[in-house]
């Protein structure tokens, strides 16, 4: 009998150690699984990362077309659509975030960002968009604004071409005629890539902290919502505009513009002027 307990105990405690050794090889596997099955998804998420990062988050949706002063021979303005590439995820736009570069060697001209202004109403005319930017909020629009505050401004022009600006805190009436633009309502957003504690004019601050002479502006012509994020389905125009005429693309310019987005590989679009300037409209390919 003695014989026999001694063989039972020695089974279970064979029993227990079996177990013990199930357990913990149970454990490890899971560990040792569960690492796997972590790494391969971190090696995943940076091979998408990676995958964005190298691919243009966007691209042109057709050519590139310029206005010309036939008199000066010269580029007034230039527009150019842009959308989503093909399996890319939205894109935010916004003033302060997207930053667009803008290069031009032989008019020793280079601008780190000209981008601050973008325009949610579809404006379907680009002599409008021309209008609006460079007549009337150049030296009407006076702002004040943190660093990374993005400004709404709604613009409204009167059938009879009076404007007014409404900023969320005021509004003030212009007392010059815009008839060009009468009947129309435009939201408009200004960046703020630095501290502006004193209002100033728009022209100011741009001259301060991008550029006064190229003023990049973005216009939702195609939306699905009301934000400055560019969702699929939606398209926008790049309008590129020269208040400085010194500064202004003539025969045989060579331009580049640089549309740097918060996640993707920049647009880079380069173009050289041909050296006719004689219709009033070019298409720049």
């Amino acid at each position: 009998m003695l014989a026999v307990a001694r063989k039972g105990i020695v089974g279970i405690e064979s029993a227990i150690v079996l177990i013990a050794f199930v357990i913990v090889a149970a454990a490890l596997a899971f560990v040792v699984l569960n690492m796997g099955f972590f790494t391969s998804q971190q090696s995943k998420l940076v091979m998408q990362r990676g995958l964005g990062e190298a691919s243009s988050a966007l691209e042109l949706d057709g050519t590139m077309v310029a206005a010309v002063d036939t008199t000066a021979q010269n580029i007034v303005y230039a527009w150019a659509p842009i959308k989503l590439s093909s399996g890319q995820h939205k894109v935010d736009l916004t003033p302060t975030k997207t930053i667009i570069s803008y290069w031009s060697p032989d008019k020793g001209l280079t601008i780190t960002n000209a981008y601050l202004i973008a325009i949610l109403t579809p404006i379907t005319n680009t002599s409008k968009v021309s209008v609006l930017v460079g007549d009337l909020l150049f030296d009407n629009l006076t702002l004040k604004g943190v660093k990374g505050e993005v400004k709404t401004i709604t613009i409204t022009v009167d059938s009879s071409g009076r404007a007014t600006f409404n900023n969320g805190t005021g509004v003030k009436t212009l007392s010059g005629n815009y008839s060009d633009l009468a009947g129309m309502t435009f939201v408009v957003y200004v960046g703020f890539p630095e501290d502006v504690t004193n209002a100033r004019n728009l022209s100011t601050i741009l001259a301060t902290y991008a550029s006064d002479k190229v003023v990049v502006v973005l216009n939702w012509v195609v939306r699905v919502n009301d934000d400055l994020v560019l969702d699929p389905g939606e398209k926008v125009v790049m309008f590129a505009y020269y208040k400085d005429a010194s500064v202004r693309p003539d025969g045989y310019d060579f331009v580049k513009i640089e549309v740097k987005v918060p996640i993707g590989a920049p647009l880079t679009i380069e173009r050289m002027i041909p050296p006719s300037l004689t219709l009033s409209v070019i298409d720049l390919g």
